[in-house]
């Protein structure tokens, strides 16, 4: 087996030197109790004693020790401060082996560690075969390494110890699958494994490299290649089910071996041992029927989404269209109701104003005007214009644009496997219906799933079945259920139930113990005597609680068993006890809170220009503040010259790109937090003067294996010292 990077150069150089520490750091670790200080100041020689002041600080902040040549020079400074010695010459090269080993011996007895002995090799390794069972990524293996065993309080030993470990554990795991292959794989999925490392003769492609594409197109004839390509897959993956159980890779290992696969070329995968290239087949294959399944659905998605937004624009044009009809029929209906009510009406009134007319030719000529009313043309109005509020409604539009939805959903629907569920079970009796080619009529099709109004939208008037709507109400449905959960793909990444995150029941039988003691939650085993104590403790509060609040003036109880605090007002002087700190006016530049900064810290002089040369170059400070509020403000360097009158674009570019080096970021950044460390502002609120409890108070959580949304932690320099290990499988 090939010799595996499990570290970088660099990493594995930056592991084994002892860290950098700040100002606030090294202070805080340095800072020693007084048994450890005790036992420094009472060596012989002050070398002895900044030595084992050091061994001290590096093994409270990282729990190892480091070699004395590695002693970083601001430390070693620090120490000798910190022990009030003389500047005197540190020849780490004295610091003998046997001395520095008992040191070590007194440093591990005074906090309780064990060294990294035989017995902890033992644990560690033990813990390096669970994890390369879980096929988890080398370094990530590593940092666990760590985790483990300062969480279990033993030293920590160097990069090239861990290594080694990590390099036994994963080839044993390695030979153990191989074995596994040469013993349990058949003859027929040998030869099948075999034949995806050929061509096909019309092809000039390998097998294996044709299943790596992957299509999100979503034209009918793309989808019906992806269904192709899926049955495909679902073929190659039943007929290599029985061997993927008998390897039991689990998720994380499937995924391990296929990235080797997706990363390589066919030649650099035929060169490996013939079981290694079989078990990263077997391995690619699951992934990419897991990967073909997310896929399609992400497709399913991608195609309800496009039909959704074009049938609400389509429901959207025919409103408009609609409103515009209506309005016009409106003037019609306004036109007639002038001519024919109206006028008739003004035609009776000169008729009986008319004094030439008896009251018998009156009573002629009105009823002949009446009779010229056009009641017909107001019916017909008053139809078209019901019949023009009822066009063009929402489910007539989806039942027209069903073809070409239907046309790209309808394979994937029949590909697709749900898993059987209680909450679906109409839902998916009416898929499985769908699939079978069943007769869709209103006797026959399943509409459990559908809702009264639903329902009622496919069937017509006169009693016919709308096809076409009911597939698109079964296709909507479909889409809500993925996305709310209650239909699951089993071989899938992203649409597996919620249980399959978790830890296996069976496993959770099996190692229940181990797991907990992992977990650090022993004493959780039992939860009775837990819920006893934490019921005994509520009980107390709330006796403490209520004996405080017989006494309170303040608290007024009511007839009805609710109660009121009355506040008492504050005096004008207590309301806000800071304010004599701040400026009286509400608004403050930042140019001005930037410059008051520096003023106290000088932070502006870090900024120095990155060539130092004989020549000063010197760059004023409206240019430097400037580019602070430009890049840390995401203004941007060119908006913030416009912006600022005293700065030209030119000089504040040339300021950004010459003097805004990382290394002088950083120095500022130090200079601000020294300053505020001298301040006792900040320490007026805090309740703990030794604990800080901030946002960023360093605390780390690793997700091992599979979770629903989660990722390792990273801060700073690194992954962080002792986090909790939530695992989800």
């Amino acid at each position: 087996m090939a010799r595996m990077r499990i570290l970088t150069a660099i990493e594995q150089y930056a592991f084994d030197q002892p860290p950098v520490f700040d100002h606030k750091e090294r202070k805080q670790f340095l800072t020693l109790p007084k048994g450890l200080m005790d036992i420094a100041k009472g060596l012989r020689t002050p070398d002895s004693q900044i030595r084992f002041l050091l061994m001290c600080g590096y093994f409270k902040a990282t729990k190892r020790f480091y070699q004395p040549q590695d002693f970083r020079d601001r430390d070693i400074a620090a120490a000798i401060h910190q022990l009030k010695l003389p500047q005197s010459a540190f020849e780490p090269t004295q610091y003998t082996e046997t001395t520095r080993l008992r040191h070590q011996r007194q440093i591990l007895d005074f906090h309780g560690f064990a060294p990294f002995d035989q017995s902890a090799s033992y644990a560690l390794a033990t813990e390096v075969a669970t994890m390369a069972r879980m096929h988890l990524k080398p370094r990530l293996i590593f940092d666990r390494c760590v985790d483990f065993l300062i969480q279990h309080r033993v030293q920590v030993p160097s990069a090239y110890r861990l290594n080694d470990l990590i390099r036994a554990g994963l080839h044993d795991r390695k030979a153990e699958l191989i074995a596994l292959m040469d013993s349990q794989l058949p003859a027929e999925a040998r030869h099948l494994l075999d034949d995806l490392f050929t061509a096909p003769d019309d092809q000039n492609r390998y097998r294996l490299t044709l299943l790596k594409k992957l299509s999100q197109s979503t034209s009918p004839s793309r989808i019906k290649e992806a269904v192709a390509d899926f049955e495909v897959l679902s073929e190659l993956h039943d007929r290599l089910d029985a061997v993927l159980s008998i390897l039991d890779l689990g998720t994380a290992g499937i995924r391990y071996f296929a990235g080797s696969v997706l990363r390589s070329e066919i030649f650099q995968m035929q060169r490996r041992e013939r079981n290694d290239r079989h078990i990263h087949a077997a391995a690619f294959v699951a992934h990419q029927f897991y990967r073909c399944q997310d896929n399609i659905i992400d497709l399913w998605f991608s195609v309800m989404a496009s039909f959704k937004s074009a049938a609400s624009r389509d429901y959207q044009e025919a409103l408009v269209q609609e409103r515009k009809d209506q309005q016009r029929q409106i003037g019609i209906v306004i036109e007639g109701l002038e001519r024919a009510v109206f006028g008739v009406l003004r035609d009776i009134r000169s008729v009986m104003a008319a004094a030439n007319l008896s009251d018998a030719e009156k009573i002629t000529a009105t009823q002949a005007l009446l009779d010229q009313g056009k009641t017909d043309d107001f019916s017909r109005l008053k139809d078209d214009l019901a019949a023009t509020t009822g066009e063009a409604g929402w489910h007539d539009i989806l039942e027209a644009r069903s073809v070409k939805l239907q046309n790209r959903l309808s394979p994937l629907l029949r590909a697709l496997t749900f898993m059987p569920s209680s909450r679906a079970a109409a839902l998916l009796e009416a898929v499985d219906h769908f699939r079978n080619d069943g007769d869709l009529s209103a006797n026959h099709a399943p509409m459990g799933f559908l809702d009264a109004e639903q329902r009622a939208a496919v069937m017509r008037g006169d009693g016919s079945f709308r096809v076409s709507l009911y597939k698109v109400f079964l296709f909507q449905a479909v889409t809500a259920a993925i996305k709310s959960g209650d239909l699951n793909v089993e071989r899938s990444y992203k649409y597996r139930p919620m249980d399959a995150y978790l830890i296996d029941k069976n496993r959770w039988h099996r190692e229940k113990a181990r797991l907990l003691e992992r977990a650090g939650l022993t004493e959780f085993a039992a939860p009775e005597p837990i819920l006893a104590r934490l019921n005994a403790a509520l009980t107390e509060q709330y006796k403490a609680t209520n004996d405080r609040a017989a006494g309170n003036p303040h608290l007024k109880l009511r007839k009805d068993g609710t109660f009121h605090i009355a506040t008492p007002a504050l005096d004008a002087r207590d309301t806000d006890p800071l304010g004599d700190l701040f400026p009286q006016r509400h608004d403050v530049t930042l140019a001005q809170v930037l410059e008051t900064v520096n003023n106290h810290c000088s932070m502006l002089q870090s900024f120095k220009h990155w060539q130092q040369t004989h020549v000063r170059q010197a760059t004023s400070h409206p240019a430097l503040l400037a580019g602070i509020m430009g890049l840390g403000c995401g203004i941007g360097v060119r908006k913030m010259a416009r912006i600022s009158s005293s700065v030209t674009e030119s000089e504040l570019d040339h300021t950004v790109n010459w003097r805004f080096s990382l290394e002088n970021i950083r120095a500022a950044n130090d200079a601000v937090l020294k300053a505020m460390d001298e301040m006792e502002l900040p320490n007026l609120y805090r309740q703990t003067r030794d604990q800080l409890h901030t946002a960023s108070d360093g605390q780390k959580f690793v997700v091992r294996g599979d979770s629903l949304h989660a990722s390792r932690s990273f801060k700073y320099f690194g992954q962080g010292q002792g986090g909790a290990m939530l695992e989800f499988g």
